[in-house]
């Protein structure tokens, strides 16, 4: 015992030692530093609060150039110190920079600790920056992280605090620092969050503002409650552990609650896309060149489109979303029923099951394995692998062509051919075309009707839907086109993004097939009808408790989901998604001349087949339909009036095609599990 008293006293006095010579070598450098800066660096006329020039806002366009808005403006309201309560000034000197008061601009101890503790961590844990040198590096210097301008700002630290008292010090960093939200300064900060001006803030509020600065979008009260309570309560054991206020005080203050403003609205159009936009900047750029830079960004958006988008949803919650299929170009968003009641972007981030939005998948893959739109499944009950499916209307319709089980989105149907083309097959087209939640557990006949682990966003599955408009090939989905620095310099510009993923042939006749949902009169979609070539299809969940539509022409793919957030019943079906995804392509298209899908050159169109024979159509046809062939597979013999032979009743799935197409051409693919 004593020998272990003795080595840990032994030990104390060594850390003590080094911790000594630390202090003593950091301060003869600064010293040393403090004598010769001026000789080796250009710190002329850098030594002025006044050279802090004010930031310049990001301004967005559309794809028109039309200015959607400034991205998240700065707004600074400048308030002398006098209009600063003593508890924030003092809060903020607690967190901050607890010697304030005391050092000279740098703060010996603080570097010297720093140091200390990034030694024995082995890495940099810790920064010894004071207020001032805090204030000098935002306001004079550039935020560039090299020694030149870190021994810079210790030395104009140092020059400021000669120059300025410690109160005119404070009141230029408290006007000067970002606090969130794209705010600038403690009095626009204090209407941004509590709806007052900063001189009547309480002692709670001062806190959790002083706590803002360190990591604005982490401890933001709007988007981080609980992590802002933490901050909060962290500044309120500084300011008592350093007699700012007593204990008693720091407690009843925590226990406060936190009563926000509320997000102001943007004086802009678009607010889920320039969240969306703002996101990817930040995430490239940094808050501080997007927020203060005077960014130029060009956008994908098309602001006649958006406003066409906005209102759309009504008393609904869910999400617009609107892509031009040729480009990928992203030219409406619109991420919930009111972006004041709620910031999440349903459009990009909330996933849900998506229902029969699957099926296209399936018979894109029948299609290429040399399915027909013609071939007999028979809609009757059966159980495979102990899996049983159910028809939406719990009816079945006996004998009926693959186009006619698109038509009235029949669950058999589209279990049976996906039992017949394989799962795995299914997956494989899904994910090549965008679909990237798919796992393991998906690996089930469930697939064909959307029963999926995780779900999709609206615009995953929106993007994939644009393959089938365009021939095959699908355009990476992009909102940003361009952007310049405040000088006009590109920084970054992006072109169209394109990949092959489906033969043209075979896009095609399941466009064809889609757009039977939508022309014929018992289609699912038929709501969605608008008055020029237009495709899409219906999705409708377990219990009512998401409503989709997606459809497209051939110059504009737009998604539409109903859904309240919980996930409890909407109380709508796909064809009310479709209602309403018709009513906005009507006003987005406007006047543009309506286009037609184009026909690739393999394809036959205009063949009449009787529908619950999949043979040519005769006058005795009961129910005929209009289908299209890759040439040479189109059907020769005639309808007689009765089921074919060849498929008889007792079949329970379609007949595997006595043909092959040849091999499909498409990226290389393997799943990660």
């Amino acid at each position: 015992m004593v020998k272990s008293q003795k080595y840990d006293k032994q030990k104390r006095r060594q850390k003590k030692r080094a911790f000594s010579i630390i202090l003593i070598s950091t301060v003869v450098a600064l010293t040393m530093l403090t004598g010769v800066s001026f000789a080796f660096f250009d710190l002329g006329g850098l030594g002025s609060l006044e050279r802090f020039a004010p930031s310049q806002a990001t301004i967005l366009y559309d794809s028109q150039g039309r200015v959607i808005g400034k991205l998240f403006e700065e707004n600074r309201l400048v308030v002398p110190i006098s209009q600063m309560p003593q508890q924030l000034q003092h809060a903020v000197v607690a967190v901050e920079d607890e010697r304030f008061y005391q050092h000279v601009g740098i703060d010996i101890f603080a570097i010297a600790r720093a140091m200390w503790r990034n030694l024995k961590a082995g890495a940099i844990t810790e920064g010894g920056s004071t207020i001032t040198q805090q204030l000098v590096k935002n306001a004079i210097l550039t935020q560039e992280q090299t020694w030149s301008r870190k021994i810079k700002d210790a030395i104009l630290a140092l020059v400021i605090e000669r120059r300025y008292s410690k109160q005119e010090i404070l009141e230029a960093y408290l006007n000067q620092i970002y606090f969130g939200e794209g705010v600038y300064g403690v009095e626009a900060a204090a209407q941004q969050y509590f709806g007052k001006p900063a001189k009547d803030l309480t002692l709670s509020e001062c806190a959790m503002l002083a706590g803002l600065p360190r990591n604005p979008e982490y401890y933001s009260p709007y988007a981080h409650p609980q992590e802002a309570k933490g901050r909060r309560n962290l500044v309120l054991n500084k300011m008592a552990a350093q007699n700012y206020i007593t204990r008693q005080q720091a407690e009843a203050a925590s226990q406060e609650a936190v009563r926000l403003a509320g997000k102001k609205p943007r004086i802009a159009q678009a607010s889920y896309y320039m969240d969306y936009v703002a996101n990817q900047l930040a995430e490239k750029y940094g808050a501080q060149k997007v927020y203060r830079g005077g960014l130029k960004v060009y956008t994908s958006l098309d602001i006649d489109i958006q406003k066409a988008a906005e209102g759309v949803l009504g008393k609904y919650q869910g999400a617009v979303l609107a892509i031009d299929p040729q480009t990928g170009y992203i030219k409406a968003m619109v991420g919930g029923r009111d972006y004041q009641e709620s910031q999440l972007n349903r459009a990009t981030t909330f996933f849900r099951q998506p229902g029969s939005l699957m099926k296209p998948f399936v018979y894109a893959a029948a299609l290429d394995q040399g399915y027909k739109q013609n071939d007999i499944i028979l809609d009757a009950p059966v159980t495979i692998d102990k899996y049983s499916p159910q028809n939406y209307d719990k009816k079945f319709r006996g004998p009926i062509t693959m186009k006619k089980a698109v038509r009235l989105s029949v669950n058999v149907a589209a279990v049976k051919m996906l039992n017949q083309v394989g799962i795995d097959t299914v997956m494989n087209y899904a994910a090549k075309m965008g679909i990237t939640s798919l796992t393991p557990e998906d690996r089930n006949l469930a697939l064909a009707l959307g029963g999926i682990t995780k779900g999709v966003t609206l615009l995953e599955i929106t993007s994939a839907y644009t393959a089938f408009a365009t021939n095959g090939i699908i355009c990476e989905p992009l909102a940003i086109i361009r952007v310049e620095d405040a000088n006009g310099h590109i920084l970054e510009e992006h072109g169209v993004n394109q990949r092959s993923v489906l033969r043209a042939e075979t896009a095609y006749l399941v466009t064809d097939m889609l757009r039977a949902v939508i022309e014929a009169p018992d289609g699912t979609g038929s709501a969605a009808r608008i008055g020029r070539p237009a495709a899409g299809k219906t999705g409708t969940t377990d219990n009512y408790r998401t409503a989709w539509f997606v459809g497209f022409t051939p110059n504009l793919a737009a998604g539409i989901y109903l859904g309240n957030d919980d996930m409890t019943s909407v109380g709508v079906a796909g064809g009310n998604a479709a209602v309403l995804w018709g009513e906005f392509m009507s006003k987005a298209l406007g006047n543009s001349p309506a286009q037609d899908f184009a026909v690739p050159s393999g394809i036959i169109t205009g063949i009449r087949v009787a529908t619950n024979t999949g043979k040519l159509a005769t006058p005795f046809a009961k129910e005929v339909e209009v289908d299209a062939f890759i040439r040479g597979t189109e059907p020769r013999g005639a309808d007689k009036g009765q089921f074919s032979p060849s498929n008889s009743p007792e079949e329970q799935t379609p007949q595997k095609p006595r043909f092959k197409l040849p091999p499909i051409r498409l990226p290389s693919f393997s799943w990660p599990f």
